[in-house]
């Protein structure tokens, strides 16, 4: 349905990690903008470290809560600093994945998606990122229990999956719960996974079927869902000839 999704490679990880904090609670296209106008204002960590932190805030304020952002990530910047000689979060792939964790994890700000996204996207760990849209899918894919939270999902599905794929499958179930299996009224009817999914089954069993109205005493099936599409309105010949105008011929 969505293609084959392959690695991209990541030049450094911290990038990869800053992305991720601006990315937390807040939509991707702001997310991406911000981290832009930072990197174009800031070429390197150090000037981002030294600079105010006033300054930070504004290149970053289409993030949303931009100042309390600015302040967790000089914070993160300058621990690093302090523990490593260096900005850079390269050391992490020597470690195993639950060490790396953790130790995202000890910083302030940095949760369980951001750590899992940042391990999996920039070292290639077997750590399974869960958002609201891949927990959506695999709740109704019953690949988890009902009231599993992200946490819990990303363990399962981390154990469902070999290590190796677990990158195209966090992509793939994203893509899919963006363009297909949607919060409100899914596109089941589209999804070649209905006879895995028992909610999308459920569903069209007890989908109302679709109204129809008579126009010139033909059926016409209307879409119940602008999303559905809209079938083009035919040409005046088209009309005609399915009319059956007698002595209609084309010019």
């Amino acid at each position: 349905m969505h293609g084959r999704q392959t690695p991209e490679p990541v030049a450094c990880g911290l990038d990869m990690l800053v992305e991720a904090m601006l990315a937390q609670n807040t939509n991707l296209s702001n997310a991406t903008a911000g981290y832009r106008q930072l990197r174009r204002a800031f070429p390197t960590w150090n000037k981002v470290l030294a600079a105010p932190v006033g300054d930070v805030q504004r290149h970053i304020a289409i993030c949303g809560l931009a100042r309390m952002r600015a302040r967790r990530l000089q914070a993160l910047l300058r621990r690093l600093k302090e523990e490593h000689r260096r900005l850079s979060i390269d050391f992490l792939a020597e470690m195993p994945a639950e060490q790396a964790e953790r130790y995202l994890l000890s910083f302030h700000g940095i949760g369980p998606k951001t750590a899992a996204y940042t391990l999996l996207f920039a070292f290639g760990m077997p750590i399974f990122p869960v958002d609201n849209g891949i927990l959506r899918v695999a709740r109704r894919l019953r690949l988890v229990r009902q009231i599993a939270r992200d946490a819990e999902a990303g363990k399962v599905l981390a154990q469902l999956t070999p290590p190796k794929r677990i990158y195209s499958l966090h992509v793939l179930m994203f893509k899919h719960a963006k363009k297909l299996c949607r919060p409100k009224n899914p596109k089941c009817d589209q999804c070649l996974l209905l006879d895995l999914c028992p909610h999308g089954q459920r569903r069209m069993k007890h989908r109302p079927p679709d109204p129809i109205v008579r126009v010139n005493g033909r059926p016409v099936i209307l879409s119940r869902y602008a999303s559905a599409g809209i079938a083009k309105r035919a040409t005046r010949d088209d009309e005609r000839r399915e009319a059956g105008v007698n002595g209609w011929s084309p010019q």
